[in-house]
């Protein structure tokens, strides 16, 4: 089976959670591309924050300004897959890989990375909490 659009036995909890997260994660990275900074900000949690490719650690407001601010950064695709879920009750941890084409300040880049998203269920709506990404050679 395609991790893309299967569950596989990585993922646990209830099976609709499982498919909500997964559907965000694709939308987030179709966000990104389509230049939808009303998606990204409402999944975003105020409070949220990744450390990124490079160890730096970035704020929601940080990242928002590189990417619609002063267009630091502008992702032209991104393709989400080997998406995993552990669901457990209001939140939950989304694991997955990205593959991501744009420009870095100036710079084109193609970048191939491993994330990890902890998510909680608030006021109904899941919301980024924390993320991390990992560059692979």
């Amino acid at each position: 089976m395609n991790s893309d659009s299967a569950m596989n036995s990585n993922d646990f909890g209830d099976s609709r959670t499982v498919e909500i997260l997964r559907g965000i994660q694709q939308r987030l990275a179709n966000a990104w591309v389509e230049g939808d900074r009303a998606f990204i900000e409402q999944t975003l949690a105020d409070d949220w924050s990744v450390t990124d490719l490079s160890g730096r650690v970035m704020t929601k407001a940080e990242v928002l300004e590189e990417g619609f601010g002063s267009n630091a950064r502008r992702v032209v695709s991104a393709r989400i897959t080997d998406i995993r879920v552990r669901a457990f009750g209001d939140w939950a941890i989304v694991t997955g890989r990205t593959e991501a084409a744009g420009e870095y300040r100036g710079k084109t880049m193609e970048v191939a990375l491993r994330f990890t998203d902890v998510f909680a269920l608030r006021d109904g709506r899941w919301q980024a909490l924390v993320s991390q990404a990992t560059l692979l050679q």
